[in-house]
């Protein structure tokens, strides 16, 4: 027999599955409501599990083959999950010629973050999730934000081509892993869609997005664009089609429209925000008669960057803080924080008055367990990032002449939103205090709208639609704006 270690919340059970059994059937054999909604499938993808050594995998497409470490997601994720197919829209299968491309079409549906880019590959023929890769943005090494890697290109003649060239790199060296893993040729990758923040989108087609750093804040393009693989350097069907989703401006990008156009059409009868909180916090704000949008420069400390003991949301990585105890991904050692903790430990310095509302602290947080700190350096960041993402959506319910009480609901989109503790955020001031049961963290929107794009052509009018409807407003010359960002330093 096999043995199986499956991890979740903490706890850790060894089950035993026979050579070949379904993973899927494997868990739901031991785990009470193990989410699956497709009923295994394999068209909803979520089912996903991260196998120690191997990564993350469809659970209904897997075959347990041999001795396996499972680690299953905790029931905030499951949350999250239900969420996302609950609220999200869903496509009639049309991925046009692609279709008739290869005996065994596949698409990539990329998005591509400032930190993280994730990749899903689907079946042409049945529309299902074959697999999901994440890895870091191997742009890191030029900067944490859009800003430094277009200073790298305005000082470095070859600098636009390297910033596209690793993006390339990247996606054909995770392309060719998964047609090996999975039995495809290069010829069956027959349809590639991309959302991504306008200056990852025109860094992926090497196009020089150094207007989008100045005002007036200028991109280049923020059309559709559908284009061949060798146009972008694509090691795929040479036939194939790659689509970029839409932007609206240079700081609200393709992710957003494709993730705003991935939420239920019944969302729309309502009002509500929807905030995506990133290196870049953007918000739009969807009322009765307006749709309005802004984005702030958070900067990058929600993602673990410029804090002292700051890392990405990975194994190792402190997620959580409750009532005094870190909660670790992965059960393992704690080697630092992503911002998910980061929020929780900020909260409880405020509760037990080693942090005052002003920002202040004594001496250095030692969270306990561990000798990671969090230093007064670490505590404004944390004012920076949490008061440009308030102050953004003050400004937009102040335009729009709507108090916070008359949403319907607040919808958190992206990685790091899946993760915070709602009660967390607002007890220091980065969330609106309103009734917790109005927030719906939906996960990974702009990579859900993606998926929709890959799998329909009739999805891309609808970003287009979408994105007519929406006003843009430039913070940068908002008279109130840095008022209302100086009032927001202060914790509640």
């Amino acid at each position: 027999m096999i043995k199986i270690k499956l991890h979740k919340n903490g706890r850790i059970n060894e089950v035993t599955a026979g050579k070949g059994d379904n993973l899927l059937k494997v868990i739901q054999s031991f785990v009470n409501g193990f989410y699956a909604p497709c009923g295994g499938n394999g068209t909803c993808g979520k089912c996903r599990v991260r196998i120690v050594d191997e990564g993350v995998v469809t659970s209904c497409l897997y075959e347990v083959e041999k001795d396996i470490e499972v680690i299953l997601p905790d029931d905030q994720e499951m949350k999250v999950l239900s969420s996302q197919y609950n609220f999200s829209e869903d496509v009639v299968l049309n991925p046009g010629d692609a279709a008739l491309l290869a005996d065994s079409p596949v698409g990539v549906a990329v998005d591509i973050g400032t930190t993280t880019i994730v990749y899903y590959f689907v079946d042409l023929k049945s529309g299902g999730i074959t697999d999901i890769v994440s890895n870091v943005n191997p742009q890191v090494k030029y900067g944490a934000d859009v800003i430094s890697r277009i200073n790298y290109t305005a000082e470095n003649d070859s600098g636009t081509d390297e910033m596209k060239y690793i993006l390339i790199d990247n996606f054909n060296r995770v392309t060719s892993e998964f047609c090996r893993k999975h039995g495809y040729k290069k010829e069956d990758v027959a349809r590639v869609s991309i959302a991504g923040n306008t200056v990852m989108l025109h860094m992926f087609l090497g196009v020089n997005a150094l207007s989008i750093a100045h005002a007036p804040f200028t991109p280049v393009f923020t059309e559709t664009r559908k284009l061949k693989p060798q146009e972008a350097g694509l090691d795929i069907n040479k036939n194939a089609t790659v689509i970029l989703t839409p932007s609206l401006s240079g700081y609200v990008g393709g992710d957003i429209i494709a993730g705003l156009a991935s939420v239920k059409k019944d969302f729309y009868k309502k009002q509500f925000l929807f905030v995506d909180i990133g290196t870049n916090g953007e918000i739009v704000l969807v009322t009765k008669d307006r749709m309005l949008a802004c984005a702030t420069a958070a900067g990058p400390a929600f993602e673990g960057a410029n804090i002292s003991c700051g890392m990405s949301a990975v194994t190792g990585a402190v997620s959580s803080f409750r009532n005094g105890s870190p909660g670790v991904i992965g059960d393992a050692e704690a080697a630092g924080v992503c911002g998910s903790g980061l929020i929780d430990i900020i909260a409880f310095m405020l509760d037990n008055g080693t942090l005052s509302m002003e920002g202040n602290i004594e001496s250095d947080f030692t969270i306990p367990g561990t000798d990671i700190k969090i230093t007064q350096q670490d505590v404004r960041e944390v004012q920076l990032a949490k008061s440009a993402i308030a102050a953004g959506i003050n400004r937009l319910l102040s335009i729009a002449g709507i108090s916070v009480n008359e949403l319907d609901n607040i919808l958190l989109a992206g990685g790091f939103g899946n993760y915070i503790d709602i009660r967390s955020a607002i007890r220091i001031g980065l969330l609106p205090d309103v009734d917790t049961g109005k927030y719906i963290q939906m996960g990974n929107t702009a990579g859900n709208g993606a998926v929709l794009a890959l799998k329909s052509d009739d999805f891309i009018p609808e970003m287009e639609n979408l994105k007519k409807k929406i006003e843009y407003i430039e913070l940068s010359t908002d008279p109130e704006f840095s008022m209302e960002y100086a009032m927001n330093m202060f914790f509640a």
